[in-house]
């Protein structure tokens, strides 16, 4: 495996596990032409392939997928055939699906899913009634296979005999949308500034918006292709623009976005090993742009991240990662306590498993957001996967002093993977409570 991840193309991690007992079967050969169709058409570029068996209880392959993506320098994304490889169980798949998402990693999938829709079909799939909502699903399904609308017509057309017809009037303002992207090269605020300025509304009758504009640019509708429920259907209805006009606006908006989720995200060194001396949670990485622009990183509590419900703010990245360093360097270190017992590891999982559970029946009954569900039980379901998968053989850790030792010696010179690795290997946590730091090194068995 390649250490150097500074490829031409995005990076990508595959993650492969047969499934011979799925119908149909998700064999290894299946899994391997799909995900590499969707790198090769997205652009992205392998750099590792981690592969478990059709049984193996402790996944292994999944556990150093995890690890790689704990030490990447860079934001890679994770690429399954389906969601189905993480696990049979719909816990397991949801957890290491959320477990995936907690490390900060993209994830596609190749049959055409979401995140999002492959954690609600492994939760849904739990209840009695799922069988009569996949029926309906493929029904409708069946439906855009031949090209009639699901759902409401998009802004252009209009629905007779549940097929697409132009809206003359909507469609020339779609058309005049494009025009002045592509000729003027107006963005998106100014065209819906235009717009509103010349009396046009919306369907509903309403102003346009940067929002409202943006929807219409990136919507393949216009090209004659149909796009519902992983289904793709080429000319289909009337088009409103050649493919040509579509993809060069895609081409243009993918230049001038700053993209705030890729280009600006910043890789956190005590990531997983921070917490809040407050409250116990762990301290979550965020980015914030003062008056002039400039960008500066912090940890936060995540519990007064996301719930409020902790008085402890923030810390710089590069004052806790330097207090963490002098303390390496002073010998200023609490030793771990000796791990715990099996019996209690278990009863943490148990508690964890249940936590994960809980928020995904919240999310079920429409009480939480999908990012709701990511954010809150992300890290408690990376926290299980990790202990389920600890008792695993995996590569032997080196030991925390020669570490530590090597952290001290070497941190300037090292590179992010490798200094993040060292500090996996040497440090068990960071507790930050306001001003004071305390540095834990991992115990040693005597």
């Amino acid at each position: 495996m390649p250490a150097n991840l500074a490829t031409e193309g995005r990076p990508a991690l595959v993650y492969l596990r047969p499934l011979p007992d799925a119908d149909p079967p998700l064999g290894l050969s299946l899994q391997r032409a799909a995900t590499s169709a969707l790198i090769s058409a997205e652009g992205y570029v392998a750099i590792e392939t981690h592969q478990d068996t059709p049984n193996a209880a402790g996944l292994a392959g999944f556990t150093t997928l995890l690890d790689a993506l704990a030490t990447a320098a860079e934001r890679p994304t994770v690429v399954l055939a389906s969601a189905e490889v993480l696990g049979e169980r719909a816990l397991d798949r949801a957890e290491r699906l959320l477990a995936l998402l907690a490390t900060g990693a993209m994830v596609r999938l190749a049959d055409a899913s979401t995140p999002e829709q492959a954690l609600r079909s492994a939760w849904l799939g739990r209840a009695p009634n799922e069988r009569r909502r996949e029926r309906a699903r493929e029904s409708m399904r069946k439906r855009a296979l031949r090209g009639q609308v699901l759902g409401r017509a998009p802004f252009g057309y209009a629905i007779e005999g549940r097929n697409l017809v132009v809206d003359d009037h909507e469609a020339a303002v779609v058309r005049r949308i494009f025009s002045l992207y592509l000729d003027g090269y107006e963005g998106v605020r100014r065209i819906a500034r235009q717009l509103n300025e010349d009396g046009i509304h919306t369907r509903l009758g309403k102003p346009w918006s940067a929002g409202s504009v943006r929807a219409v640019l990136r919507n393949p509708t216009y090209t004659g292709t149909y796009r519902r429920l992983g289904i793709v259907v080429t000319g289909a209805h009337p088009a409103l623009l050649r493919r040509g006009q579509f993809e060069e606006v895609q081409a243009r908006m993918a230049r001038r976005r700053t993209a705030p989720a890729d280009q600006h995200r910043h890789a956190y060194l005590l990531a997983g090993l921070a917490r809040c001396g407050h409250c116990g949670a762990r301290l979550l990485g965020a980015r914030r742009s003062t008056g002039g622009g400039e960008a500066k990183t912090y940890y936060r509590c995540a519990s007064a991240t996301n719930q409020g419900r902790c008085a402890y703010h923030s810390q710089r990245t590069e004052v806790l990662e330097a207090a963490v360093r002098d303390a390496l360097v002073s010998g200023r270190l609490s030793v771990a306590r000796k791990p715990p017992s099996p019996r209690t590891t278990e009863a943490r999982r148990i508690a964890l498993d249940r936590e994960v559970a809980r928020t995904l029946e919240r999310w079920a009954a429409g009480e939480l957001t999908y990012r709701d569900v990511v954010r809150r039980a992300g890290e408690p379901a990376l926290e299980a996967v990790r202990l389920t998968t600890a008792a695993q053989a995996a590569s032997p850790r080196l030991d925390a002093v020669t570490a530590a030792d090597r952290l001290t010696a070497e941190w300037d010179s090292l590179e992010f993977a490798e200094k993040r690795a060292l500090l996996l290997d040497a440090v068990a946590e960071v507790v930050v409570r306001d001003k004071r730091i305390r540095v834990t090194r991992r115990y040693e068995a005597t």
